[in-house]
């Protein structure tokens, strides 16, 4: 049976081949799983802040090129305005997401989300900050305080009985960016521990300047957002010093067998080392041949052994769930940054449902483009 699959294709600048390493592991696991007849349709959404034209590409592949399946890298509220073209299409409509953004809308039959769960490990992560009663300073960058990582390490930190007592926000051109005030705000604020919420380029600058600033610019053990141990991102970097922990979705590093044959699939089908976007591809396609085979209800309660571990969907957010996993960031033998693993975070179905239920409120203002894409 042929399999017709349309893909909205994500732009950035700091990971230009994100959107085709999403292509690779798909078409990749597809083929293992038996889809050999596969017509697939590509078209460009750029940042992904532009609705109008998303929803334009998107409907181009459902009515002129007749795809079963859709599917985009997009932030929730991003993914939003397909909604009711996921519902009254009966296509089955598959978002990528590194599940950093609160949604407004309830879900619809249709839409399907595979997250990557920041939210999820910043929360976790505030709460190893704040344990003890540790009290915080607060570092992020003006592009990641745009999006919900924040929030959800702060909410963490209190949870854990923990205290925010400053906060450092960086500019986020480069030519502007400092950490002076970061600096200051360590020997002033009383600080005993640093919550660090950087992504992208800005997460590369943060450590570049740890590491120019020298020993007392890590004096504090030092708690890393989720997307600032991405290893392809980690690898350009030099090791400060400190100790920088870390929560990551997934890591090179993970031993299993899903993760065995994910890897070796990669770089014997594409010469490339596997990361996490191929990683989004390779779950889309284990969900694209489940919902063909058995039907799109039957998401509702499904879950596969990944090569992050065991995933599963929420019936009632529609997204996936799995284990997080807890590092460390050490220094390789030539002074790089690597990840180290040191333990699995089990997520549970009730923690899970009660960050990606919660809907943003009120006036809020943040980027609207896909997160990891920017210019």
């Amino acid at each position: 049976m042929q399999v017709r699959i349309g893909f909205l294709m994500p732009r950035s600048t700091d990971y230009p081949a994100m959107g085709f390493d999403m292509l690779d592991g798909l078409r990749a696991h597809l083929e293992l799983l038996g889809i050999d007849d596969l017509k697939l349709f590509t078209e460009n959404i750029g940042f992904g802040e532009d609705h109008a034209l998303t929803y334009a590409r998107a409907e181009k592949l459902l009515l002129q090129e007749d795809v079963q399946v859709l599917i985009a890298y997009s932030s929730i509220q991003n993914a939003e305005p397909l909604f009711a073209m996921a519902k009254s299409s009966g296509r089955l409509f598959v978002f990528l997401d590194a599940g950093m953004q609160l949604s407004t809308e309830d879900k619809v039959q249709g839409a399907w989300f595979i997250s990557l769960q920041g939210m999820q490990a910043c929360n976790k992560l505030g709460k190893i900050a704040g344990a003890g009663g540790r009290k915080a300073l607060m570092a992020t960058s003006f592009f990641d305080a745009g999006y919900s990582g924040l929030l959800y390490s702060s909410r963490g930190l209190e949870e854990a009985g923990g205290s925010m007592c400053a906060h450092f926000v960086s500019k986020h051109k480069i030519s502007e960016f400092s950490i002076e005030e970061y600096l200051q705000l360590l020997e002033s604020s009383g600080a005993e521990a640093v919550v660090a919420n950087f992504s992208i380029y800005l997460s590369e600058l943060f450590l570049k300047s740890l590491k120019e600033a020298g020993g007392r610019s890590v004096s504090l053990p030092v708690y890393c957002s989720p997307f600032m141990g991405e290893e392809e991102l980690l690898s350009k970097c030099e090791f400060p010093g400190g100790e920088l922990q870390v929560i990551v979705p997934w890591s090179q590093r993970i031993e299993n067998e899903a993760q065995q044959l994910f890897v070796k699939t990669i770089k014997d089908k594409k010469d490339k080392t596997a990361n996490l976007f191929h990683l989004l591809g390779w779950e889309a396609a284990q969900v694209i041949v489940q919902a063909i085979n058995k039907g799109q209800n039957s998401l509702t309660d499904f879950s596969f052994e990944s090569p992050r571990g065991k995933v599963a969907f929420h019936p009632k957010t529609k997204t996936t769930y799995a284990p997080l996993y807890k590092g460390k960031i050490t220094s390789d033998n030539t002074g790089k940054c690597q990840m180290q693993i040191d333990g699995v975070i089990v997520v549970e179905a009730q923690e899970h449902e009660a960050v990606y239920s919660e809907k943003q409120e009120g006036i809020y203002s943040g980027w609207k483009n896909n997160y990891f894409c920017a210019s």
